[in-house]
């Protein structure tokens, strides 16, 4: 009986050891790829800060005011251009012209909705 308890015990460790070398080399297969990902990420950031820079540099205001220049047909803004807020005009109320179609029909009741600029429509009087 001790001999198989010896042997079994012998197998285990034996058992024991190639699963601790099998974890062993795994652990360094995945260290090796966190560093491998950690160096993309550090090159991702390089390029990130490298694509800012150029945006920052594409986005001078002497070099837009140079390009507007060049391609853009624009004239300086003029008195006659700016109104007062009481001379703009009132928009007019738009209205529910399917509803309006309806009613001249006869097929729903003789309201016509107003729908405001807000989105909320408003019932007018029957007349």
């Amino acid at each position: 009986m001790p001999r198989i308890f010896h042997a079994f015990a012998i197998l285990l460790l034996i058992g024991s050891a190639v699963y601790v070398y099998k974890i062993k080399y795994d652990t360094m297969a995945l260290t090796s790829e966190v560093a491998r990902l950690n160096k993309l990420i550090a090159a991702e950031h390089d390029k990130i800060g490298f694509l800012k820079a150029e945006w920052q540099g594409l986005n001078r205001p002497d070099r837009l005011q140079k390009l507007v220049d060049a391609n853009l047909d624009l004239v300086p803004l003029s008195t006659q251009q700016i109104v007062r807020w009481q001379d703009v005009p009132d928009r007019p109320p738009e209205t529910d012209m399917i509803g309006d179609k309806l009613s001249t029909l006869g097929l729903s009741d003789a309201t016509s909705k107003t729908v405001k600029s807000d989105g909320r429509s408003s019932q007018a009087p029957k007349q």
